[in-house]
């Protein structure tokens, strides 16, 4: 017998929706389970609300189908909609479709998967196998600070980077519908991801190169504030963070960024649009009088700052003239309304 054959013949993962109702009828009279699914079937709005727990199906789960779930009874899809809502989160189907998509892609390494007891347990392994769906198509889009066969630390500079490196964590920079927190701290400063490549273990640091609003911190995966030291991290690398964060010659995220992608990265905000008040609001925290603290810095990583490209600042030629065009008229209005004052 196939393993699907024994799974649909266990009572344990069986639902026979008569049998639920005859519990609260009396002695398991049929006659009330009958007028019960009547009642039900007449319920106000009832058609309507199946058709929005389909839709929301649809939109939370795109691999599935309007034709399967129309293969279902109506009062089955709302029952299995609540299931879900009330036992697990729409995340863990989500990543439960991702981990069986990447395991048959050869990219789990456990790939017994009757090994496998908990949720957590799938979306360690699924961290681990985005990595390496991430590395080839995000080279360009991260800084990486070191990598060995067990850690990964890597500097994010694109919002797409942040999103694939920071999966499966609580972080403000990696919100899918609000890119505004992971370009105020990509502007602002350094921001590193720390990931672990065996267990899905990830932390983040971050340190303002403002130095009108100072700040070193770190986050764990819930997106908690926690000392450095309860980072479960070597030594080695939380030193080689210190050195990259703390260093004189530190430049935010965002600075690190090629002209062509700093573009597209501001486009995706809109930013070319607005005014250049706004322009000015965005400006690296490169380009204000910075007084970072210095800190021993290894060679190795002297060799990799004096490696990487002096960026100008975030912006352009026409903007600047808008600016210093709109600071003389302002000055000769002003001017102009000392005269009349006499």
């Amino acid at each position: 017998m196939s393993t699907i054959k024994k799974l649909t013949k266990d009572p344990n993962y069986t639902l026979n929706i008569i049998d639920l109702f005859k519990m609260f009828s009396p002695d398991g009279k049929t006659k009330y389970v009958d007028m019960f699914l009547r009642l039900m079937n007449n319920t106000p709005d009832y058609k309507n609300h199946v058709k929005e727990v389909k839709a929301n199906l649809l939109d939370k789960f795109p691999f599935l189908t309007k034709e399967q779930l129309d293969e279902f009874g109506d009062f089955e899809i709302v029952f299995y909609s609540k299931f879900i809502e009330s036992m697990f989160t729409w995340d863990d189907f989500k990543n439960f479709r991702k981990f069986c998509e990447y395991n048959e892609r050869g990219l789990i390494e456990q790939n017994d998967i009757s090994r496998y007891k908990t949720f957590d347990e799938i979306i360690s392994q699924l961290q681990v196998a985005e990595i390496k769906v991430s590395e080839k198509e995000m080279e360009k889009q991260i800084i990486k600070l070191f990598e060995d066969s067990e850690w990964l630390i890597l500097r994010p500079l694109t919002f797409e980077a942040s999103k694939k490196y920071g999966a499966n964590t609580k972080w403000c920079t990696t919100q899918e519908n609000n890119p505004d927190y992971f370009f105020k701290y990509a502007k602002k400063g350094v921001l590193v991801y720390c990931i672990n490549k065996k267990n899905g273990y990830k932390v983040a640091s971050f340190n303002s190169l403002d130095k009108n609003d100072p700040e070193f911190s770190w986050w764990n995966q819930k997106d908690s504030r926690i000392d450095s030291l309860q980072a479960e991290i070597t030594t080695q690398i939380r030193e080689l963070i210190g050195e990259v964060s703390m260093n004189k010659k530190a430049k935010t995220n965002h600075s690190l960024l090629d002209e062509k992608e700093k573009s597209k990265q501001d486009k995706y905000l809109g930013y070319e649009s607005k005014s250049s008040r706004r322009a000015i609001a965005v400006m690296d925290t490169d380009d204000m009088d910075q007084t970072t603290q210095e800190a021993p810095v290894s060679e190795d990583y002297n060799h990799m700052v004096e490696e990487q490209r002096e960026y100008p600042v975030n912006v352009s030629p026409e903007t600047l003239d808008t600016l210093t065009t709109s600071a003389i008229q302002r000055i000769t209005n002003n001017y102009q309304d000392v005269l009349r004052r006499g």
